[in-house]
């Protein structure tokens, strides 16, 4: 079991943060060992908003989980968005210095670090590099060029980079709730790796995570990350229309999306017409509406959505080539009917998934809302396989990590 590692992951999401701690073994196997999830109220389209109830919010999913877990973990990831991040192609080129020209891993690694030297603008930063491929010399294509041998190495990697006050703040949030030294990671990059096979990524596949505030974005083809987004809408902008439409409380409106939202109006037509009750703004009598009036305020939201997917997947010049379609995660993923819309609207075929080769405590988190969080294991061994990441040292302890955390709780509650 020495190539087994242990991660804290969280999920910084607007409507929930989601702790996990995992074993992650040498095939990218993933053992859950303990769970935790926690209202998210300080964070609005990946930004911080609320430093304070974003660390109490973070405290209490990460002691959960680790109360479950009861045990050391190796590092922290954490999975972060807003479009404030943003991705492009780089390349990297280096000499082989090695006398015998075989290539190592310090020579990947200069290649890689060669790829960051983009020019990016002041006030960002590189959150994280996507090897695609290495050239030897000319031989193109390669995805493993460790032990070859050459005299010239080049990268094509794909690099992500994110605004530094952005990220500050993420980090000050984290270290106010217990945790400290997180590596930070993108979240739809996790979520391909917690629902998307090798098979998918080759044959070219996209992956749209739809959350309360956003929808994440990331193309893979040809096994290559080429493309990636975040549009800043999400499902509370379907919300905020029933709210409207119906007029009626945001929270009311919520609790009817989630008991009784379907996002096609041909699966309501095919279900029961029973009024459903919905109690008013104060001193306002009950209203009564059907699961079809409901469904035409859904769809039309949900394709307009997809519109906007749409634009940004035609951005990259492999959507026409996407042969394994769209694979949607996040919580709106679970609308009943949501794929038929999509189908319509981007002319490709459309899933939803749930998180693969997951063992351990899995029944709270076999659920496309859990995504990011079951592949931030995965991503951050697979980023430190590739020499996409630099890791910050150090193991924390249960004894440590509990008594911050209590720390916190007697601050504030």
């Amino acid at each position: 079991m020495e190539d087994v590692k242990r991660v804290l992951a969280i999920d910084l999401g607007s409507g929930k943060i989601a702790a996990i701690v995992a074993e992650i073994g040498p095939q990218n196997e993933v053992r859950v060992l303990g769970v935790g999830r926690a209202k998210s109220t300080g964070i609005r389209g990946g930004r911080i908003v609320n430093i304070e109830k974003t660390a109490i919010s973070v405290s209490e999913a990460a002691q959960q989980a680790y109360q479950m877990a009861k045990s050391e973990f190796d590092e922290v990831v954490v999975g972060i968005t807003g479009e404030h991040i943003k991705g492009a192609t780089s390349r990297g080129l280096i000499a082989i210095s090695n006398p015998h020209l075989e290539i190592t891993e310090d020579d990947v690694q200069r290649v890689i670090d060669q790829a960051k030297t983009i020019s990016i603008p002041m006030g960002r930063e590189v959150l994280y590099v996507h090897p695609n491929s290495y050239t030897i010399d000319d031989q193109r294509g390669i995805k493993e060029p460790i032990g070859m041998i050459g005299m010239r190495l080049e990268v094509e990697a794909y690099i992500v980079t994110a605004q530094s006050t952005v990220l500050m703040n993420i980090k000050r949030a984290l270290s106010k709730g217990g945790v400290e030294d997180p590596i930070l990671m993108f979240q739809p990059i996790a979520a391909s790796a917690a629902v998307l096979r090798a098979q998918d990524m080759d044959q070219g596949v996209a992956l749209v995570d739809i959350g309360k505030d956003t929808t994440d974005i990331a193309v893979w083809f040809d096994g290559d990350l080429v493309h990636t987004a975040v549009l800043p809408l999400g499902g509370q902008l379907i919300t905020n229309d029933i709210a409207i439409g119906l007029k009626i409380p945001v929270e009311k409106a919520e609790e009817l999306k989630l008991n009784y939202g379907v996002a096609s109006v041909t699966l309501a037509e095919e279900s029961d017409e029973e009024n459903i009750e919905v109690e008013g703004f104060h001193g306002q009598r009950p209203k009564f509406f059907t699961r079809r009036d409901l469904a035409y305020i859904i769809e039309a939201r949900v394709a307009e959505i997809f519109e906007f997917v749409k634009e940004k997947l035609e951005q990259s010049d492999r959507f026409s080539r996407l042969v394994g379609g769209v694979i949607l995660v996040g919580g709106t993923s679970s609308l009943p009917g949501i794929e038929y819309v999509a189908e319509e609207v981007l002319g490709l075929p459309v899933f939803v998934r749930k998180p693969h080769g997951v063992t351990g405590v899995i029944d709270p988190i076999m659920d496309p809302a859990y995504a990011v969080v079951v592949g931030l294991p995965r991503l951050a061994r697979m980023a430190q396989t590739k020499g996409g990441i630099e890791r910050p040292g150090g193991k924390t302890s249960v004894k440590d990590f509990i008594q911050k955390i209590w720390n916190i709780v007697k601050e504030n509650f």
